[in-house]
């Protein structure tokens, strides 16, 4: 017996469903509305008795996570799960009639197909052919087996040597490297069929290699004036600030164009020895002021010419050309572009370094020639040093340009239908070696002589089932057409037996329809068009029912049954109850699912007019967060109630203490008194009158209306209106706002009980 569901996770709706506090018993009643479940539920049951777990990893939750799982509780502690796509344990005991019985074993869209008919009688024949059924099947499967195996076996082979005979696919050597090969061949393909994009792609070109003038800046350190004078310019500096004019440094210069060199121009008194005259030729000197220009010049010059930045832009020109390098490597192989940035920003250090501490020595002695050719040596040979890695750099970026020119001539020429060959070449030779082909050419020879002896053991093993079916189905066919015409069906079945036309056994039948036969194929009439949806149904359950209540182990079965009153009118209803407790009787445990409360509850107490202890337990499939279902408890006895006596039970619970919503019990006071005075005066009061209607129709009726025996009531029914009144939307838009005392709510509730018990 199935103990409890007590999980299914990550399954059509019931994602995180919860079946632990719910004990199933003899009779088991699941309620749910439409589309909660019940069907998917059956499904997990089916699956864990046939073992088909395609039909639990088929309903995975579309919108889920969460992987199917599922945990099912049997008697004596027996825990059988689903988890990673494999059921622990199976249990066959299990029959389940549901939509895809009737889909698999009676039709599907009207249509009744081989496949149907196979399935139906093998689901008919049940234990009692079991064994006598799976012999034929073995036989039938081992005969078909070996005689297509020849042709099966060439056929698979076929399919490994299209475009050449099967004997030059059998004598293809083995080639060592085909994978290698056949990349390669692809990726040449694909190449030659992206010529024009690939000759756009950008190649890489040597760097810029930067330069510094070592030259100048040793020329400048060798310049000298023989005519300068040690301090001439700070004794003209301070000549100039005594005169205390800001022109007289023009005019001396001016003046001093006309000095000869012996006297003054403007006395005519001896210069010579004169040392303001000697620091006047000497500040004012032209070659001088260039020197200066030039020494001033020369820190600002080494610093542009020795700047990190000269191997920095070096390095990201080499990275740029890198990235295009990189866009060549799906078709050649590219060696990456080393610069050693760290040897030249040394050397350039040491560079920097030599030439300014020579700039300083020239401006602390501007005239005085500095620097020896070692010093011009080290120069140069640090700035060999910071270049040799860039021109390293190139070689490598110009090596490679040399490769990607030679793969763009050799792209252009080249044959790609040879190259497809080729690979079809290597592929055959492939799969000729792979050891399920060579396996194959073994097999073929096999086949040919276990064909005979399969067949001879078929032919054996068929007679033995044919007597047997015919007996079961005779017996068969009169149980269904006893089951149909309780139902109240019109039709019947007629001529059931079983052939072996096809690939296996399968049942045939007719159906007979107000004296005409009706073929279930073709037409018309056809069993598509001749049959209600009713019909097709009551027809699917009684296949089920004959076939259950005739198997011999019923006693040891689970019998599982989804909506069993689908599309049945109130006389079928009736007799599927009947049949219901009949199979209730004999099983070890019936469970039904239904969508109709008042079904399920009827079932139930059918069932305990037999025996009032009888085991049942009922539950439901309800809506959970996230619009998924879960197990919840159930009572069918109030789900069944009218709302009039659904809103009394609200307010005598409120009324005993025994709680609930306090604004759902104020909203339930009006609608109760109104289906109260429905009840009371029936067809006297209107269906679409308001409460506050309904008291002033009985306020103002006039005798001999039956309305004014209730006039006594209308004082104490508007003051409950009033009250009551203002949790409703239709009189009070802010009824949400309204806080609902309770102390007051209570005299209001028994204040509504009152009119309702007294009803004066």
């Amino acid at each position: 017996m199935l103990e409890r569901i007590s999980e299914v996770q990550g399954i059509g709706l019931l994602y995180q469903a919860n079946g632990k506090p719910f004990t199933c018993k003899k009779a088991t009643l699941i309620y749910s509305h439409n589309g909660r479940g019940k069907s998917t539920l059956a499904s997990v049951l089916r699956s864990v008795s046939v073992g088909d777990v395609s039909i639990v990893s088929s309903r995975k939750t579309i919108d889920g996570v969460l992987p199917p799982k599922v945990s099912l509780q049997f008697s004596n502690g027996q825990k059988t799960e689903y988890e990673d796509g494999a059921w622990s344990k199976l249990h066959p005991e299990i029959l389940v009639f549901d939509a895809e019985f009737i889909e698999r074993n009676v039709h599907s869209g009207g249509t009744v197909s081989t496949g149907h008919r196979k399935n139906l009688l093998e689901f008919a024949l049940g234990e009692a052919a079991l064994a006598a059924r799976a012999d034929v099947e073995k036989a039938t499967a081992e005969a078909k087996s070996a005689a297509e195996k020849e042709q099966e076996l060439i056929a698979q082979l076929s399919g490994h040597h299209l475009g050449m005979s099967l004997a030059v696919f059998e004598k293809l050597p083995a080639v060592a490297d085909a994978d290698k090969k056949i990349q390669d061949y692809r990726k040449r393909i694909e190449a030659a069929g992206n010529i024009a994009a690939i000759l756009k792609k950008a190649i890489p070109i040597a760097i810029a290699i930067p330069t510094i003038n070592i030259d100048n800046f040793f020329s400048v350190f060798a310049t000298s004036l023989k005519d300068i004078h040690a301090g001439a310019e700070e004794l003209v500096k301070r000549h100039v600030a005594a005169l205390g004019n800001k022109s007289a440094e023009a005019w001396l210069s001016q003046g001093r164009q006309f000095d000869n060199g012996h006297s003054c121009p403007y006395c005519a008194q001896s210069t010579t020895g004169n040392n303001l005259i000697q620091s006047y030729q000497t500040h004012f000197n032209a070659a001088y002021s260039d020197l200066k220009v030039k020494v001033v010049g020369l820190i600002n010059t080494v610093a542009a010419g020795t700047s990190a930045s000269v191997v920095d832009a070096f390095s990201q020109s080499v990275a740029i050309v890198s990235a295009h390098a990189g866009v060549w490597a799906e078709h050649i192989q590219v060696t990456p572009i080393e610069f050693n940035s760290v040897a030249c920003h040394s050397a350039l250090n040491d560079l920097r370094a030599l030439l300014t501490d020579l700039v300083k020595l020239k401006q602390a002695s501007p005239t005085d020639p500095i620097g020896m050719s070692e010093d011009k040596q080290k120069a140069v040979a640090l700035w060999e040093q910071v270049v040799a890695p860039m021109h390293a750099a190139n070689v490598a970026i110009n090596g490679l340009a040399a490769v990607i020119d030679a793969y763009k001539e050799q792209l252009a020429t080249e044959n790609v239908q040879q190259l497809q060959q080729e690979i079809a070449n290597l592929q055959a030779s492939k799969r000729r070696h792979d050891p399920n082909i060579v396996q194959l050419f073994s097999q073929l020879v096999t086949a040919k002589s276990n064909a005979q002896l399969a067949e001879k053991a078929k032919k054996t093993a068929r007679e033995t089932l044919d007597a047997l079916m015919q007996k079961t189905l005779d017996q068969y066919e009169t149980t269904i057409n006893n089951l149909l015409k309780s139902f109240g069906a019109s039709f019947a079945i007629r001529g059931m037996n079983a052939n072996f036309r096809g690939a296996a056994p399968r049942s045939e039948y007719g159906l007979e329809l107000r004296g005409k036969s009706v073929s279930l194929e073709g037409g018309p009439p056809s069993f598509a068009t001749a049959l209600s949806e009713g019909d097709k149904r009551t027809l699917a359950f009684a296949f089920f029912v004959a076939s259950t209540m005739e198997d011999p182990s019923l006693g040891k079965k689970i019998v599982v049954i989804d909506d069993p009153m689908c599309s049945l009118d109130l006389n079928r209803r009736h007799h599927t109850r009947v049949v219901l407790r009949k199979i209730f009787a004999k099983s070890e445990q019936i469970m039904v699912l239904a969508y109709d409360p008042y079904f399920l509850r009827d079932l139930s107490e059918y069932f305990k007019k037999e025996d009032k202890a009888a085991p049942i337990a009922a539950f439901q499939l309800r809506r959970t967060t996230g619009e998924y279902s879960t197990f919840d408890s159930v009572d069918l006895d109030v789900e069944c109630e009218s709302p009039y006596f659904r809103h009394h039970r609200m307010l005598n619970d409120f009324v005993d203490g025994k709680g609930g919503d306090t604004m759902s019990i104020a909203k339930a006071i009006r609608p109760m008194l109104e289906g109260y005075l429905h009840r009371r005066f029936p067809g006297h009061i209107p269906q679409d009158l308001l409460f506050g209607q309904v008291v002033v129709l009985v306020r103002d009726a006039k005798t001999p209306s039956p309305l004014c025996h209730a006039q006594t009531l209308v004082e104490e029914l508007n003051e409950i209106k009033e009250y009551a009144g203002q949790f409703h939307h239709d009189t009070n838009p802010s009824a949400d706002t309204i806080v609902v005392v309770e102390p007051e709510l209570k005299t209001f509730v028994e204040r509504a009980l009152g009119v309702v018990h007294r009803g004066v």
